[in-house]
């Protein structure tokens, strides 16, 4: 398994993290779905995964700074996907780490992203700064999102369940 490097050794890095009421697999499912990425993080404008979810794997996402080419260094489903990718004169590194909560009370999520390189170390303060204010953001988007699909998925399962019902009300 591939190490990230250590927020000493990265002149940027961020942290975040959030709680999600939705299961681990639900978080996962989006995370996980790299082509959805721009459907609800408009900082993606675009995102082009056409591979198995496998380490190793390569795809490459566009937002206002331009397209990254990036390969996946780790994935354990549902609970952690790391990907690492090149922009320009830096590197960057991300990862997501999902934990499910006490039963019924969702899940945990935690995501870590460094950068490396000339342009980290030259715009290292205003970087930091901004980093951090987009992770902050990503995972307010990934709860929003997870917590409709999760709902949606219950109402489905509802609406499903009361047509069962009526269907042997009437046999």
């Amino acid at each position: 398994m591939e190490q990230s490097p250590t927020k000493a050794k990265a002149p940027v890095s961020a942290h975040a993290q959030i709680d999600i009421v939705a299961d681990e697999r639900e978080v996962w499912t989006v995370i996980a779905d790299i082509a959805s990425w721009p459907t609800w993080n408009p900082a993606v404008r675009e995102a082009v995964f056409e591979a198995e979810l496998e380490a190793g794997a390569r795809f490459r996402f566009s937002t206002v700074f331009g397209s990254m080419k990036c390969r996946l260094t780790e994935v354990d489903v549902p609970h952690t996907l790391s990907w690492q990718g090149r922009l320009m004169a830096m590197r960057q590194r991300q990862t997501w780490r999902i934990e499910p909560r006490q039963e019924g009370e969702g899940t945990h999520v935690t995501t870590d992203a460094t950068m490396t390189g000339l342009g980290a170390r030259l715009f290292t303060v205003r970087l930091n700064g901004r980093l951090q204010g987009e992770l902050d953001a990503l995972v307010h988007l990934l709860k929003l999102e997870a917590e409709v699909r999760s709902t949606e998925g219950r109402e489905d399962e509802e609406r499903a369940a009361e047509a069962a019902r009526r269907a042997e009300a009437h046999e």
